[in-house]
């Protein structure tokens, strides 16, 4: 069940966002994911349209929006590729019309996951924070 997002799911959604972001972003070090724990919790999350995947009462993923833009899309790590990133996509796609996000070059599973989502490339820069490429990606 796809539900709003509470304020009560903070704590649950920031382990949700650092665990898979150490795995999915191998190349970026831990400590970097450590340090922006407060940001998220604090100003990012709280500042976007949140939207929660909910399994039997447990937050089994999630996805951030603000505007047209992705700027979040997390799944509990042993819940991936059961079709729950694709289910909140989904719905942020119905919500919208369109879509936005940027997706870090080296994270090729997630890439393949948008270009087969829909999404295709339309650029790339290099993050501010991390100094990767990230791949600019549109959905329409």
């Amino acid at each position: 069940m796809i539900r709003s997002y509470r304020k009560t799911d903070l704590e649950e959604m920031v382990r949700i966002w650092y665990e898979a972001s150490v795995i999915a972003h191998f190349f970026i070090p831990a400590s970097f994911w450590a340090s922006q724990k407060n940001a998220m919790k604090e100003k990012y999350l709280p500042l976007a349209e949140n939207f929660i995947f909910e399994d039997e009462g447990q937050i089994a993923g999630f996805i951030s929006l603000v505007g047209e833009h992705v700027c979040a899309l997390f799944v509990v790590p042993e819940m991936q590729g059961q079709g729950i990133g694709t289910a909140l996509l989904e719905h942020a796609k119905t919500l919208k019309g369109r879509l936005s996000l940027k997706v870090y070059r080296e994270n090729k599973s997630a890439l393949h996951f948008y270009e087969k989502c829909g999404f295709v490339a339309t650029g790339e820069e290099v993050d501010e924070y991390t100094s990767c490429v990230q791949i600019l990606m549109k959905w329409e």
